[in-house]
């Protein structure tokens, strides 16, 4: 059975964080990009670099989403303080 949290997490994704990027989209693509040309470059140096730039991918989509998850459970946090002033 899923939590509150994880019921909102999915909601805020599918809702509203793609309403909130859409200011910076273009940023993010371009910096997608240059996140792109950069691993091709690494990868060209030696062969062990692929290995070690997956498990970098890896661990940063961890640290994004984790990120992601606490920015929520703040605003969750605020949203709920400013309910009891009220």
């Amino acid at each position: 059975m899923e939590t509150l949290l994880d019921a909102l997490t999915l909601y805020a994704a599918e809702n509203l964080i793609p309403r909130f990027q859409q200011e910076t989209a273009a940023q993010t693509r371009t910096a997608w990009h240059k996140v792109d040309r950069l691993v091709e470059q690494l990868r060209a140096l030696s062969p062990e670099a692929d290995q070690y730039l997956e498990q970098l991918r890896s661990e940063l989509l961890t640290i994004d989403f984790n990120h992601e998850r606490a920015t929520l459970r703040a605003g969750l946090s605020i949203g709920l303080e400013l309910g009891r002033l009220i």
